[in-house]
Protein backbone atom coordinates (compact mmCIF):
# COMPACT_ATOMS: atom_id res chain seq x y z
CA UNK A 1 0.00 0.00 0.00
CA UNK A 2 1.60 3.17 -1.22
CA UNK A 3 1.94 6.12 1.84
CA UNK A 4 0.68 9.29 0.80
CA UNK A 5 3.31 11.81 1.75
CA UNK A 6 1.81 14.52 4.76
CA UNK A 7 0.26 17.23 3.35
CA UNK A 8 1.88 20.60 3.23
CA UNK A 9 0.27 23.62 5.16
CA UNK A 10 -0.42 26.76 3.09
CA UNK A 11 1.98 29.24 4.31
CA UNK A 12 1.10 33.35 3.91
CA UNK A 13 2.76 35.29 1.39
CA UNK A 14 6.25 37.17 2.89
CA UNK A 15 4.93 40.13 1.26
CA UNK A 16 1.74 42.02 3.81
CA UNK A 17 0.03 43.40 1.14
CA UNK A 18 -0.63 40.58 -1.18
CA UNK A 19 -1.65 38.17 1.97
CA UNK A 20 -4.46 40.90 2.50
CA UNK A 21 -5.57 40.69 -1.16
CA UNK A 22 -5.40 36.76 -1.08
CA UNK A 23 -7.75 37.02 2.38
CA UNK A 24 -10.01 40.04 0.16
CA UNK A 25 -9.98 37.21 -2.40
CA UNK A 26 -11.11 34.38 -0.05
CA UNK A 27 -13.65 36.19 2.14
CA UNK A 28 -15.32 37.28 -1.21
CA UNK A 29 -16.27 33.36 -2.50
CA UNK A 30 -16.81 32.77 1.52
CA UNK A 31 -13.06 31.15 2.16
CA UNK A 32 -11.94 32.40 5.60
CA UNK A 33 -9.05 30.29 5.88
CA UNK A 34 -5.48 29.99 5.29
CA UNK A 35 -6.32 27.88 2.32
CA UNK A 36 -6.47 30.84 0.15
CA UNK A 37 -2.38 30.86 0.32
CA UNK A 38 -2.55 27.34 -1.77
CA UNK A 39 -1.29 27.62 -5.17
CA UNK A 40 -3.89 27.86 -7.91
CA UNK A 41 -6.74 28.32 -5.54
CA UNK A 42 -8.48 31.55 -7.02
CA UNK A 43 -8.83 29.54 -10.83
CA UNK A 44 -12.16 30.40 -11.63
CA UNK A 45 -11.80 33.20 -9.08
CA UNK A 46 -14.24 35.53 -11.31
CA UNK A 47 -16.67 33.29 -12.67
CA UNK A 48 -18.20 33.48 -8.86
CA UNK A 49 -19.30 36.65 -9.47
CA UNK A 50 -21.21 36.24 -12.98
CA UNK A 51 -23.12 37.60 -14.25
CA UNK A 52 -22.81 41.06 -13.34
CA UNK A 53 -19.51 40.92 -11.24
CA UNK A 54 -21.70 42.06 -7.72
CA UNK A 55 -19.32 40.76 -5.01
CA UNK A 56 -16.18 42.34 -6.33
CA UNK A 57 -16.24 45.51 -5.06
CA UNK A 58 -13.57 46.03 -2.54
CA UNK A 59 -11.26 43.40 -3.03
CA UNK A 60 -8.56 45.29 -4.92
CA UNK A 61 -9.09 48.17 -3.42
CA UNK A 62 -5.85 48.81 -1.91
CA UNK A 63 -3.67 48.13 -4.65
CA UNK A 64 -3.13 51.30 -6.26
CA UNK A 65 -4.41 50.45 -9.40
CA UNK A 66 -7.59 49.16 -7.83
CA UNK A 67 -10.23 51.54 -9.45
CA UNK A 68 -8.76 50.80 -12.78
CA UNK A 69 -8.93 46.80 -12.36
CA UNK A 70 -12.37 47.07 -11.12
CA UNK A 71 -13.28 49.38 -14.15
CA UNK A 72 -11.95 46.71 -16.76
CA UNK A 73 -13.83 43.57 -14.85
CA UNK A 74 -17.07 45.99 -15.34
CA UNK A 75 -16.24 45.68 -18.75
CA UNK A 76 -16.00 42.47 -18.90
CA UNK A 77 -19.09 41.44 -16.99
CA UNK A 78 -20.85 43.74 -19.51
CA UNK A 79 -20.04 42.22 -22.49
CA UNK A 80 -19.70 38.50 -21.51
CA UNK A 81 -20.92 38.26 -17.89
CA UNK A 82 -23.75 36.42 -18.64
CA UNK A 83 -22.92 32.34 -18.73
CA UNK A 84 -26.34 30.84 -19.49
CA UNK A 85 -26.25 29.19 -22.47
CA UNK A 86 -29.02 29.13 -25.71
CA UNK A 87 -29.56 25.67 -24.90
CA UNK A 88 -28.95 24.98 -21.28
CA UNK A 89 -26.33 24.81 -19.06
CA UNK A 90 -22.91 27.34 -18.16
CA UNK A 91 -20.22 28.59 -19.47
CA UNK A 92 -17.49 27.77 -17.84
CA UNK A 93 -15.29 30.29 -19.34
CA UNK A 94 -16.38 34.18 -20.37
CA UNK A 95 -17.56 34.20 -23.99
CA UNK A 96 -19.52 36.73 -25.70
CA UNK A 97 -22.04 35.03 -27.20
CA UNK A 98 -24.58 38.47 -28.01
CA UNK A 99 -21.72 40.72 -29.62
CA UNK A 100 -22.55 43.67 -30.75
CA UNK A 101 -21.90 44.40 -34.79
CA UNK A 102 -18.45 45.99 -36.23
CA UNK A 103 -17.05 46.96 -39.22
CA UNK A 104 -14.72 45.08 -41.35
CA UNK A 105 -12.63 48.27 -41.66
CA UNK A 106 -12.68 48.62 -38.49
CA UNK A 107 -11.69 45.01 -37.51
CA UNK A 108 -8.53 45.51 -39.87
CA UNK A 109 -7.81 48.38 -38.22
CA UNK A 110 -7.63 47.48 -34.51
CA UNK A 111 -6.01 44.79 -35.99
CA UNK A 112 -3.15 46.73 -37.47
CA UNK A 113 -2.82 48.59 -34.33
CA UNK A 114 -2.59 45.81 -32.11
CA UNK A 115 0.17 44.26 -34.17
CA UNK A 116 1.65 47.53 -33.89
CA UNK A 117 1.71 47.80 -30.22
CA UNK A 118 2.77 44.48 -29.36
CA UNK A 119 5.48 44.73 -32.17
CA UNK A 120 7.00 47.71 -29.36
CA UNK A 121 6.40 45.88 -26.23
CA UNK A 122 8.27 42.80 -27.68
CA UNK A 123 11.31 45.34 -28.81
CA UNK A 124 11.18 46.90 -25.33
CA UNK A 125 11.87 43.63 -23.92
CA UNK A 126 14.68 41.96 -25.72
CA UNK A 127 12.52 39.67 -28.42
CA UNK A 128 14.12 41.40 -31.63
CA UNK A 129 13.48 38.00 -33.86
CA UNK A 130 9.61 37.82 -32.65
CA UNK A 131 9.35 41.75 -33.63
CA UNK A 132 10.76 41.70 -36.80
CA UNK A 133 8.45 38.60 -37.55
CA UNK A 134 5.64 40.80 -36.59
CA UNK A 135 6.57 43.23 -38.75
CA UNK A 136 6.69 41.52 -41.34
CA UNK A 137 2.47 40.94 -41.53
CA UNK A 138 2.03 42.58 -44.52
CA UNK A 139 -1.88 41.57 -44.64
CA UNK A 140 -4.97 41.91 -42.40
CA UNK A 141 -7.62 39.79 -43.76
CA UNK A 142 -11.29 40.05 -42.70
CA UNK A 143 -13.49 37.27 -42.89
CA UNK A 144 -17.07 36.37 -41.74
CA UNK A 145 -17.76 32.56 -39.99
CA UNK A 146 -16.43 30.05 -37.33
CA UNK A 147 -12.52 29.99 -37.61
CA UNK A 148 -10.97 26.73 -37.88
CA UNK A 149 -8.18 25.43 -35.55
CA UNK A 150 -4.90 25.94 -35.24
CA UNK A 151 -2.65 23.31 -35.67
CA UNK A 152 -1.59 21.72 -32.65
CA UNK A 153 1.99 19.64 -33.90
CA UNK A 154 4.73 22.79 -33.54
CA UNK A 155 6.03 21.29 -37.36
CA UNK A 156 2.71 22.73 -38.64
CA UNK A 157 2.59 25.82 -37.42
CA UNK A 158 4.43 28.89 -39.18
CA UNK A 159 6.52 31.22 -37.72
CA UNK A 160 4.88 33.48 -36.84
CA UNK A 161 2.14 31.34 -35.21
CA UNK A 162 4.62 30.57 -33.26
CA UNK A 163 5.82 34.00 -32.45
CA UNK A 164 2.08 34.75 -31.44
CA UNK A 165 2.13 31.71 -28.99
CA UNK A 166 5.34 31.79 -27.99
CA UNK A 167 6.61 35.59 -27.16
CA UNK A 168 3.78 37.75 -27.67
CA UNK A 169 1.25 35.50 -25.39
CA UNK A 170 4.30 35.82 -22.58
CA UNK A 171 5.78 39.10 -23.09
CA UNK A 172 4.59 40.71 -19.69
CA UNK A 173 5.94 37.74 -17.61
CA UNK A 174 9.14 40.19 -18.92
CA UNK A 175 8.26 43.29 -17.04
CA UNK A 176 9.60 43.83 -13.86
CA UNK A 177 7.77 44.77 -11.64
CA UNK A 178 8.34 45.57 -8.05
CA UNK A 179 5.32 44.01 -5.93
CA UNK A 180 4.11 40.45 -6.57
CA UNK A 181 0.27 40.94 -7.24
CA UNK A 182 0.73 40.24 -11.03
CA UNK A 183 2.42 37.20 -10.58
CA UNK A 184 0.11 35.73 -8.38
CA UNK A 185 -3.06 37.50 -10.56
CA UNK A 186 -2.23 36.13 -13.60
CA UNK A 187 -3.64 32.52 -13.45
CA UNK A 188 -6.85 33.52 -12.22
CA UNK A 189 -7.25 36.16 -15.23
CA UNK A 190 -5.68 33.68 -17.53
CA UNK A 191 -8.60 31.54 -17.14
CA UNK A 192 -11.34 34.36 -17.23
CA UNK A 193 -11.23 33.00 -20.63
CA UNK A 194 -7.94 31.33 -21.83
CA UNK A 195 -6.76 33.95 -23.63
CA UNK A 196 -3.91 35.82 -22.87
CA UNK A 197 -4.45 39.10 -24.86
CA UNK A 198 -7.51 39.73 -22.68
CA UNK A 199 -5.79 38.70 -19.62
CA UNK A 200 -2.95 40.90 -20.43
CA UNK A 201 -5.94 43.82 -21.13
CA UNK A 202 -7.22 43.46 -18.29
CA UNK A 203 -4.62 43.55 -15.81
CA UNK A 204 -2.63 46.25 -17.76
CA UNK A 205 -3.07 48.89 -15.19
CA UNK A 206 -0.55 46.33 -13.21
CA UNK A 207 2.23 46.95 -15.68
CA UNK A 208 1.49 50.30 -16.77
CA UNK A 209 3.75 52.30 -14.79
CA UNK A 210 7.03 49.76 -15.30
CA UNK A 211 6.79 49.73 -19.05
CA UNK A 212 7.15 52.82 -21.74
CA UNK A 213 4.26 52.01 -24.31
CA UNK A 214 0.94 52.87 -24.97
CA UNK A 215 -1.28 50.02 -24.12
CA UNK A 216 -0.81 47.08 -26.50
CA UNK A 217 -3.96 44.93 -25.45
CA UNK A 218 -6.73 47.60 -25.37
CA UNK A 219 -7.42 47.00 -29.43
CA UNK A 220 -7.35 43.09 -29.34
CA UNK A 221 -9.98 43.13 -26.29
CA UNK A 222 -11.81 45.35 -28.55
CA UNK A 223 -12.23 42.99 -31.03
CA UNK A 224 -12.54 40.05 -28.88
CA UNK A 225 -15.52 42.23 -26.93
CA UNK A 226 -17.02 42.05 -30.78
CA UNK A 227 -16.61 38.10 -30.70
CA UNK A 228 -13.73 38.37 -33.16
CA UNK A 229 -10.78 35.90 -33.51
CA UNK A 230 -7.18 35.87 -35.19
CA UNK A 231 -6.25 32.56 -36.84
CA UNK A 232 -2.25 32.57 -38.56
CA UNK A 233 -1.78 30.12 -41.66
CA UNK A 234 0.77 32.01 -43.43
CA UNK A 235 4.17 34.15 -42.48
CA UNK A 236 2.76 37.28 -43.67
CA UNK A 237 -1.06 37.20 -42.76
CA UNK A 238 -3.15 37.25 -39.96
CA UNK A 239 -7.09 36.16 -40.36
CA UNK A 240 -9.72 37.45 -38.71
CA UNK A 241 -12.79 35.95 -38.11
CA UNK A 242 -16.01 37.87 -37.23
CA UNK A 243 -19.44 36.44 -35.77
CA UNK A 244 -21.76 35.73 -38.50
CA UNK A 245 -24.95 37.97 -36.91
Amino acid sequence: MSMQPPSVPAVPPDHPGLEALLRRMGEAVGIMDDTVFENDKFVGFFQSFRPDGNGLDGVFDQLECGDELRERLSHLFEVAGDDRRPQGGRDAFFLVRSPNPIDPAMVESKAVDWVERVTELAEKLGHPDAAERLRGITKHRVLEGIPPKHPKQDHEKTNLLKAFQGVVEKLVTDIAIPDPFAETLRAPYYFVSCDAGVRDHLMWPLYRDHVDVEEPFQPYFDLWSHGVKFRVYQENQVDWYMPRL
